[in-house]
């Protein structure tokens, strides 16, 4: 499979502008509580967020939500895709599949083997996985966007559905994120931040020159 890449955590019209305009493949809009890249549902409302994103793939992430938060924030970017980053159940997943109709990205934070065992109980309701560092009590509760990498190498027996890579990948080792791994799709975040949950817009293009130059 071709592979695509994913920026993740974007909130600001003028990011998601350039992503638009190189040709990122999806958007993660963060509306997890624990997260220094958060936007409520009315900010992405109210600024229109949607307008500037074209045919890019809008991913509306979330942690544990409530059905009626998934529905407005959804609505507020008018989502394609839902990422499910917290500890939802196969049957929590199985349910916001049908009642929202829109493919489920399910996360798992890595660690080592027996956490991919947890993940193919997901195998038959999850559209794609995306697979990121494992957080730890360090890390305050937030799941992704941690600025760290896993090791890649636990990927090596994964035989299930295709995966987003996520964790600590930027412009030094997206080259082994993408040699070194079956992943089909790439994702950063804070590997285009100077600022922690700020994107910058000219290291957005430099990962992406580097990307298109390695698929």
């Amino acid at each position: 499979m071709i592979k695509k890449i994913k920026i993740c955590g974007v909130k600001d019209p003028k990011d998601i502008s350039v992503c638009n305009e190189l040709g990122i493949d999806f958007l993660g809009f963060n509306f997890a509580d624990v997260s220094p890249r958060k936007i409520k549902p009315s900010y992405a409302k109210r600024n229109n967020l949607s307008s500037y994103c074209g045919k890019v793939e809008r991913v509306a992430v979330f942690v544990d939500p409530t059905d009626s938060y998934i529905d407005e924030s959804i609505k507020s970017i008018n989502a394609t895709y839902i990422q499910l980053h917290g500890n939802e159940s196969t049957k929590r997943c199985f349910d916001i599949k049908n009642l929202f109709n829109l493919p489920i990205i399910k996360a798992f934070g890595v660690n080592n083997a027996k956490d991919l065992d947890n993940a193919v109980l997901y195998e038959d309701i999850v559209d794609f996985y995306l697979f990121d560092t494992k957080a730890t009590n360090k890390d305050k509760g937030q799941k992704g966007g941690l600025n760290k990498a896993f090791d890649w190498a636990i990927l090596n027996s994964w035989k299930g559905k295709d995966f987003f890579l996520a964790g600590g990948i930027n412009i030094n080792n997206i080259q082994s994120a993408i040699n070194d791994t079956n992943a089909s799709f790439i994702d950063i975040s804070s590997g285009v931040e100077k600022v922690l949950g700020v994107k910058d817009s000219y290291m957005i293009k430099e990962l992406y020159k580097e990307f298109k130059a390695l698929v």
